[in-house]
């Protein structure tokens, strides 16, 4: 009695011992969640990318359910087979190889499953302290988680060879299976490799077989087998199956930074489709020395991104392939000119069939033109929308004042939107900032989605905040025109578009043909196409003709298209109706024009002042469609126009001018023209502080001015007066 006494008071020192240190130094498991690899896998769970951990190894967790009864039972009739019945430490284990390693000189080892794991915490060397710690290490495991979860610990830490860690990262390189596909054999053969990870890993020209059937041999010994299952399993040859870890969407697995499996949005077999086309058209691109290309399609539904592609080709060091086109910042160009158009028909500035005016704008210096360099006088909305004539857009964007472009970008989060609006601009509207592909692709995705805003992802299962930003009325109407596009003007498209349902698209080209870009999408899909160069070098002119958005970016949105489902066209809302409408630019006296068209029921079409801008006003007069302001008194606007400053059309403001210092000076006159608003067309020239010279409005002078900085100022009869500064250089 004494002794058993003595036995429990024994007992329960050491229990209470063991609570103590297990307080004072609590177990620390975190060290066996190590960072796991990254496994991509596209919307139907195909593997398209696997990274290494942050720290350099395969390391892939197996899941609950792969924890195959044949995995337990294999595993643990090699390395534990009592493992279900101790707390961590096996007594008889330990007595057995103490008097083994006693009358024998090999070694064989007493650890349990969970001793093991123990020892995976720390690393360290066996040394009798350090197994003293692994021990009460183990304890600590068996009092704090249960038996599956001590043996996945061990599964996902034990050694494989090399950098493989984990039973389900040997399962995927060794035999490119999962856990749960594997064989008796080929789990036979995994689970001895822990035992000498370097020595039994597979290698060229190594019989693996003979290191599974030794493992084989001893569950057979173990009665863990039958004689028919260890003849069967004994004769069965297996090889590796080992292929280079999977490298697909290059770009899209570099932006991913989690660990373990992420399912993203890619559609696969669309991905491989377009990516061929990328590197079909980016041939003709190189004519032209463009090289790069990017494309991007958004499922406009659930904002999924169906196919990313960075780059035409991610393995091109000479032109940056590795560089992401979706990511890095673009000029949009006039992509982003529809926003505008869909604002303006929301406030009534314009319908589909308004009249606008595309002529000369001057804006403190700054003299935006069109792309062709020529000036249309009036066009309708429509066409103005259609041609990307610039005059038109900057002068809408103006007339929406706290509504503009810029309102719109801010609201969305543009990320790369970093200024205040002044710092832009009229330059704004016409692409004078940086925006990536996507951000781009993802504000037409708004116009798809009856103008609610929201970002796209890649991820499976995410999602992102709604944003109204627009009607579905006025988005409705764009959608349209941007669909109608003249067909005259896509000649090198047709064979894509002749049989196709409708697109709304719009096309863009940077200054100097740097960027050129085609964005277009259907109730269904957005479609983005980015052609240029990483480097920022400009595209080469061929037979002296540059690249557009419309010939090089267009063709290969039109063949991606054809890859997608057709589906229905957006349905018309019943506040969108056909009424008449003055089609004037500016009605002066009685509409010259009315015309049915279509409007939004709720909005009623505004003619503000501010509309006719001094250089509309001298287009007038240019144009001699009114001869003078006095025909204006009538109008509600008079005094509005009347109190405008003088324009001086030439030159211009802050512009340097250069002349041959060899011609005479007869050859080297500065042309100077002003236009007044007041009645009295008589105006005054005052350059630097030579007397005035009388002249009238638009009329022009000649006048040479010597090779320095000049002030010039044109005074009206009404003491209004325009400044402005040019600098005159001859060499």
């Amino acid at each position: 009695m004494k002794f058993l006494k003595k036995t429990v008071i024994f007992l329960i020192i050491l229990m209470l011992l063991f609570l103590l240190f297990n307080y004072l130094y609590p177990l620390n498991s975190e060290r066996l969640n190590k960072p796991l690899s990254t496994r991509i896998y596209d919307r139907n769970h195909h593997l398209l990318n696997l990274k290494l951990s942050s720290d350099g190894f395969l390391r892939i967790a197996i899941k609950k359910e792969e924890l195959s009864k044949n995995i337990k039972k294999i595993v643990l009739g090699y390395e534990d087979q009592y493992f279900y019945n101790h707390f961590g430490i096996n007594p008889l284990s330990i007595v057995r190889a103490l008097w083994f390693n006693i009358s024998n000189q090999r070694k064989i080892g007493a650890s349990t499953i969970t001793m093991q794991v123990a020892r995976m915490m720390h690393h360290k060397p066996r040394t009798l302290s350090q197994k003293l710690i692994e021990i009460f290490n183990a304890l600590q495991l068996e009092l704090k988680y249960n038996k599956d979860e001590i043996l996945t610990f061990y599964l996902n830490n034990a050694p494989y060879g090399g950098n493989v860690e984990g039973f389900a990262s040997a399962s995927f390189k060794y035999f490119n299976l999962a856990p749960y596909s594997l064989s008796l054999s080929q789990i036979a053969y995994l689970s001895s490799i822990p035992k000498n990870p370097n020595a039994n890993r597979p290698k060229h020209n190594r019989d693996i077989n003979k290191i599974k059937n030794r493992l084989i041999q001893r569950l057979y010994q173990l009665n863990l087998l039958k004689k028919a299952e260890f003849k069967e399993l004994i004769q069965e040859r297996i090889t590796t199956d080992i292929k280079n870890l999977p490298h697909q969407i290059p770009h899209l697995s570099t932006e991913i930074k989690r660990d373990g499996e992420v399912i993203t949005t890619i559609d696969t077999a669309l991905q491989k489709s377009i990516e061929k086309i990328l590197s079909q058209d980016i041939k003709k691109a190189k004519k032209f020395g463009i090289h790069n290309s990017s494309v991007i399609i958004i499922d406009n539904k659930n904002m999924e991104i169906l196919v990313y592609i960075g780059s035409n080709n991610f393995y091109d060091n000479v032109y940056g392939g590795q560089n992401n086109g979706l990511k890095a910042l673009h000029s949009p160009a006039s992509t982003l000119k529809p926003l505008v158009y869909t604002k303006a028909i929301e406030e009534g500035l314009i319908t589909p069939l308004k009249k606008l005016f595309d002529v000369p704008l001057f804006i403190d210096g700054y003299k935006p033109t069109n792309y062709s360099k020529s000036y249309l006088g009036e066009v309708t909305a429509t066409q103005a929308l259609q041609l990307s004539l610039n005059i038109p857009a900057v002068e809408l964007d103006r007339l929406l004042a706290e509504k503009s472009l810029y309102s719109i970008l801010k609201e969305a989060q543009i990320t790369s939107l970093t200024h205040s609006k002044n710092y832009y601009g009229a330059s704004l509207t016409l692409g004078g900032f940086g925006l990536s592909l996507k951000e781009n692709a993802e504000l037409f995705s708004m116009l798809a989605n009856g103008g609610v805003y929201r970002k796209a992802h890649y991820i499976k299962g995410e999602t992102s905040k709604a944003i109204k930003l627009l009607r579905r009325e006025s988005t409705y109407l764009i959608s349209n025109i941007l669909a109608d596009a003249p067909r005259i003007s896509f000649s090198s498209s047709w064979e894509y578009i002749k049989t196709f349902k409708r697109i709304a698209f719009k096309t863009g080209t940077s200054a100097h043909a740097k960027d050129m870009l085609t964005i277009g999408y259907t109730p269904d899909y957005t479609v983005a196409v980015w052609y240029g160069n990483f480097s920022g070098k400009s595209a080469n002119s061929l037979n002296g003709r540059y690249p557009t958005g419309l010939s090089l970016a267009s063709p290969t949105l039109f063949k991606i298209f054809q890859k997608l489902p057709k589906r229905a066209w957006f349905s018309k809302t019943q506040k969108i109706i056909k009424k008449e409408i003055c089609q004037d630019a500016i009605k002066i006296g009685e509409c010259k024009t009315k015309i049915n068209d279509d409007t939004i029921k709720d909005i009623k079409l505004k003619e503000p002042c501010s509309a006719m801008r001094a250089e509309v006003l001298s287009y007038l007069f240019e144009q001699q469609k009114i001869n003078s302001i006095g025909e204006l008194t009538q109008h509600p606007c008079y005094q509005k126009w009347k109190s405008y400053k003088p324009l001086i059309t030439n030159p211009l403001h802050q512009k340097h001018y250069i002349h041959n210092r060899l011609l005479p000076k007869a050859l080297k006159k500065t042309f100077l023209q002003c236009y007044s608003f007041e009645q009295n067309s008589t105006i005054y020239w005052l350059i630097d502080n030579n007397p005035p010279i009388i002249g009238h409005s638009g009329e022009p002078l000649y006048r040479y001015l010597t090779p320095q900085k000049h002030t010039i100022s044109c005074l009206d009869e009404g003491a209004k007066i325009r400044t402005i500064e040019i600098f005159n250089q001859e060499l």
